[in-house]
């Protein structure tokens, strides 16, 4: 298995610039430090005074210099609301920059106020999105791209530079009902699990997107996965360091129509669920049981939300990277994605 961090998704509104680079640095050097292979981020827009959300592609190109070694990750990147020639020399330059470790998660989007902010009709957005998604293919592979299509019009299009990988970067497709993880196989290369799945809609959702792969020939490699962790010397001090701060967030969703489940659970019934947490042995397990349940091979991890001491965050990094990772890889390989 492969390890990452989910770096600059909900940090506290009321932290100063200073502040959300100073935490953001801190991640990614001690992610790089203690043995992690990647560094992920999310994009939302106009999230509001509450909560600071560094744009992805700009936070990872920061973090890639730091650790050039690292793979790099959107998850997700809202691909319907940008222009396809734009995404595809940025994410061009990014695996560049990384040298060839990036990976493209993209998400559908679901708040009205983005759409609105963009211009973009809510209900284009998968026709939007799967047309993008493959003119970004041909540009990041191709010269003298043509296209006519619904939404976009290309003639002689080349960018360069291209992808260090080749043809692109892996495609990583969020999605949070049945109906659309049976159809993640149309836009990309890999289903992308969130860290807001229960375990429940995982076990019903991975036989309908396994079935479809099988039907367009094309094999299961294993699955990466975003989820949240906390580690501390026990059980016991991990759920005192989260429990409130994980409520919160997960009303949070609950309010703000996040799609998919239903997130106005108390702490006890999603931690049973999406939480990954414990001291090191006990989370190790946990970490082994979703690799034979679910044939996990990179997995990242939200460490931080608001009210939460960001002290613990480097805790839960620093005994995850230095007392799980190397019994887990030990036990599993290093991981078939990408």
């Amino acid at each position: 298995m492969r390890f990452g961090i989910q770096v600059g998704t909900y940090l506290p509104g009321g932290w100063s610039a200073a502040q959300v680079r100073d935490h953001v640095r801190g991640i990614g050097a001690a992610a790089a430090e203690h043995h992690f292979d990647g560094l992920f981020a999310g994009q939302r827009y106009l999230a509001g005074k509450d909560t600071g959300i560094p744009q992805p592609l700009v936070l990872l190109s920061y973090l890639s210099g730091m650790a050039p070694e690292m793979y790099v990750g959107t998850s997700v990147f809202l691909l319907p609301l940008h222009d396809p020639v734009q995404v595809a020399e940025h994410t061009a330059a990014l695996d560049v920059l990384s040298g060839g470790r990036f990976l493209f998660g993209i998400g559908l989007g679901y708040q009205d106020a983005e759409f609105e902010a963009f211009g973009v009709d809510k209900k284009t957005r998968r026709a939007r999105a799967q047309e993008a998604i493959g003119l970004i293919r041909r540009l990041w592979a191709e010269d003298e791209v043509d296209h006519d299509g619904t939404f976009f019009h290309l003639r002689g299009a080349t960018i360069n530079p291209k992808p260090l990988q080749r043809p692109g970067p892996p495609v990583l497709v969020g999605a949070d009902t049945l109906a659309s993880v049976q159809r993640a196989p149309e836009l990309g290369d890999y289903w992308l699990p969130s860290r807001r799945h229960s375990k429940e809609f995982l076990r019903s959702a991975l036989p309908v997107y396994r079935t479809v792969l099988e039907r367009q020939g094309k094999p299961f490699v294993g699955l990466p996965m975003y989820r949240d962790l906390c580690v501390a010397e026990s059980s016991q001090e991990a759920e005192v360091r989260v429990r409130v701060a994980y409520e919160a967030i997960y009303q949070r969703f609950s309010q703000t129509a996040h799609p998919g489940e239903r997130y106005d659970f108390n702490f006890e019934e999603l931690k049973r669920d999406r939480l990954i947490i414990g001291s090191p042995e006990e989370v190790r397990d946990q970490v082994l049981e979703y690799h034979r349940e679910f044939g996990v091979e990179f997995m990242w991890f939200a460490v931080q939300w608001p009210g939460m001491d960001p002290r613990w965050s480097l805790e839960t990094i620093r005994l995850f990277g230095d007392e799980v990772i190397p019994q887990v890889k030990k036990l599993t390989g290093a991981g078939r994605i990408p």
